[in-house]
């Protein structure tokens, strides 16, 4: 286990007493130092359930689990490896009784439905001069910065009679946000001494993953959870700490080293994914930041290609010259996955996307909305959330009227009175509400419409369900007449994937796998679900943190937008500088820094000045290609971009004309024979049910013909 770490590696595994900080440097095998220091304690004979170990991503504590399970053989599906937030949930599953009135089935909400009730608030409240998406993120900045205050005291009113009724509707329906995770286990922990002590004694050690992103809570319920045994070992690293935005503070480290005086430092420096050309350049752009431990990062691969530096006429130019680029190496064999397109703000995306769509070069923005918050998952997933808890109300509300059922929000309002009379559920109360008309009937006709539906759980597949829940609720009707392309059906059908991974993972009934699955469901984030297909990736820096490619292009280096907003009083240099260095180290073999000397902004062509990280990189480790480019590649632009007309790519040459029988890919709806061949500019395609058979035009770039018709 412990024969292919370095030095620096085997010493954070095996100092298991005690507090340790690990400042990890880019690539320096962080997660591997990570899961072989839980499997070297757990060969040490310490229960594996003694262990805690937190990160920030599902996917992240995933990965952990798998390699412990590998190294050790352990089973890690119950050991305590998850997020912050998962942790929490956990804790508070096992122990928020003790914090009345709130019941052990509590619902998670995620932010869509956080913003729904604050709408609902505002509406009953007549608040109308504060945007509710303003007032959801003042709730949940005030609930992670305790001491944060609001000057205008007219705004600050009305912020704080909505801020207590939204936290009132949350308590009164069993109900915690994704912040009140964190911040209500600290609260057990407070007012529950005991239960704090059983923790402490059941966690004799603690692994804290990315320490440089934790917020003061988070840490704060660390320094709680180690007390009895110090044995506290954090890993990060200060130069990419770039999360401020979201209430990460760099100073928890030197806040570590205060609080744990006894602690032992370890750097990791020798970085397995880039060469020493690339590190030479993230060296001497971090060496500018003062407050910082200081590192040298630096690799076995010696070899390697200088980074290189293109300035462009104008942002048009410099999309060309990156789309060129990756076409040029595509061509030579790289995967379009190599590719990534990285800036500091969005907007700079949207030249390259035009010349990537024009070039039919497939690429995909990293961070786009999530699956499970599309609307039909969601509904989905409220469905399935009533048929568990028929307490849920706020999951009832969701689907009671969608589809359409002509029960309006009289006759709920009546209901609602009526169950609290009972002092029951709005689903619960039903049998007993008494009325008349169309919505009322409709009303008892969903009652027992959910009833057999519940009644069908433990007697179907898991996956089946969702073809009863679909074809009882009439949603698949309804998507029949609001989805003639089948997106969203398609969507819904791809939840059955998930059910049937949660049918082989987790034990006991239905019941139980769809309760496992609704409380997993409610700790994911947008970041985790991603398409897999060989696409550039187009990314803010943010968000392609600890991810890494091939070749990558650092595009709009330019002051104002990199470091952005640099007028403002509000700038963290040192932390934009972070940024860039974040930049480069997700680079494996080539990486391009361009910037344009104009770039249409706001609807004016502007005159651009070079970042001051550009320089501050040096010359002697950047190799300038813009004449060179400029000279070499008229030919190229002639022949492939001027000329490749969107007209003449939508012809046919003779040898490329379809016959039925040929078979295309299409991008979103997969293999296809083509059926029938127009004297127009379509084709029909027969794709596998639900999609069916669909008029294209020919030869346009979202499909390809892959094989000649059958003989």
């Amino acid at each position: 286990m412990l024969e292919n770490l370095n030095e620096r590696q085997l010493e954070a595994v095996t100092t298991t007493e005690g507090p340790v900080m690990v400042m990890a440097g880019a690539g320096s095998g962080k997660t591997r130092v990570l899961t072989e220091r839980i499997a070297y304690i757990i060969d040490m004979g310490i229960s594996p359930f003694q262990i805690l170990a937190v990160t920030f991503t599902n996917k992240a504590a995933n990965e952990m689990k798998r390699r412990v399970e590998e190294l050790v053989h352990v089973e890690t599906k119950y050991m305590w490896i998850s997020t912050f937030h998962s942790f929490c949930a956990r804790v508070l599953r096992l122990e928020i009784t003790a914090l009345p009135p709130y019941t052990k089935s509590f619902m998670i909400i995620d932010e869509e439905d956080s913003l729904k009730i604050i709408k609902e608030i505002c509406k009953e409240n007549q608040v109308e001069e504060i945007k509710p998406k303003r007032l959801q993120s003042l709730i949940s900045k005030v609930k992670n910065f305790p001491n944060y205050s609001i000057k205008d005291a007219y705004f600050k009113r009305i912020f704080e009679n909505i801020n207590r009724k939204y936290n009132q509707y949350l308590e009164e329906n069993n109900m915690l946000d994704f912040d009140d995770l964190m911040i209500k286990t600290i609260e057990l922990f407070k007012k529950n001494p005991e239960i704090l002590e059983k923790y402490q004694e059941k966690f004799q050690y603690i692994l804290v993953d990315e320490f440089q992103d934790t917020n003061d809570i988070q840490y704060n319920l660390m320094f709680m959870l180690s007390a009895r045994y110090h044995n506290i070992f954090v890993v990060g690293d200060d130069f990419q700490s770039i999360y401020s935005f979201r209430g990460a503070r760099i100073e928890n480290i030197n806040r570590f080293r205060s609080d744990f005086k006894e602690n032992k430092l370890i750097l990791l420096e020798e970085n397995y994914r880039s060469t020493t050309p690339i590190l030479n350049l993230a060296n001497e752009i971090i060496k500018h930041n003062p407050n910082q431990i200081k590192k040298v990062m630096f690799t076995s691969k010696e070899e390697g290609i200088t980074p290189y530096y293109y300035e462009a006429a104008s942002g048009k130019s410099e999309a060309m010259f990156v789309v060129d680029k990756i076409k040029e190496f595509h061509l030579s064999g790289d995967s379009y996955s190599d590719f990534a397109i990285l800036y500091r703000t969005n907007y700079i995306s949207r030249v390259f996307e035009d010349l990537l769509i024009k070039y039919q070069i497939p690429y995909r923005i990293y961070g786009g909305l999530s699956f499970f918050a599309r609307k039909e998952i969601k509904d989905m997933l409220a469905y399935f959330r009533v048929i568990v808890h028929s307490k849920d109300d706020f999951s009832f509300l969701r689907i009671v009227n969608e589809p359409k059922r002509k029960i309006g929000p009289t006759l709920l309002e009546k209901l609602h009175s009526h169950a609290g009379e009972e002092n029951s559920s709005l689903f619960n109360s039903i049998p007993t509400f008494e009325g008349k008309g169309a919505g009322y009937n409709a009303l008892q006709e969903f009652h027992k419409m959910i009833l057999s539906i519940k009644e069908q759980v433990n007697n179907t597949p898991l996956p089946k369900l969702i073809d009863v829940i679909l074809e009882e609720t009439g949603y698949k009707a309804m998507l029949a007449v609001d989805d003639p392309e089948h997106d969203r059906l398609e969507n819904v059908y791809e939840l059955k994937n998930v059910l049937k991974e949660t049918d082989n993972s987790v034990d006991g009934d239905n019941f139980d796998k769809l309760e496992s699955l609704l409380n997993d469901l409610s700790l994911r984030t947008d970041e985790e679900d991603k398409s897999e297909r060989d696409s550039v990736i187009l990314s803010t820096y943010h968000q392609v943190k600890g991810l890494e490619f091939k070749t990558v292009f650092m595009v709009a280096m330019e002051e104002g937008i990199f470091p952005s907003g640099f007028h403002s009083e509000d700038l963290d240099l040192e932390e934009e500088r972070r940024i860039c260095y974040v930049g480069i180290t997700r680079a494996k073999e080539r990486l391009y820094i361009s910037n344009a000397k104009s770039r249409m902004l706001y609807g004016h062509m502007e005159t651009e000045t070079l970042s001051r990280f550009v320089k501050e990189m040096g010359t002697e480790y950047l190799k300038n290609i813009s004449a060179d480019f400029y000279k070499n590649s008229k030919v190229k632009y002639d022949s492939y971009f001027q000329k490749k007309t969107k007209k003449e790519s939508f012809t046919l040459s003779k040898e490329e004309q379809y016959h039925v029988g040929d078979k295309i890919e299409h991008k979103a709806f997969g293999l296809g024979v083509v059926v029938s061949v127009g004297e127009d500019n379509f084709i029909k395609v027969a794709f596998p049910m639900p999609t069916g058979i669909k008029p294209l035009i020919k030869d346009h770039p979202s499909y390809k013909k892959i094989e000649k018709k059958l003989q």
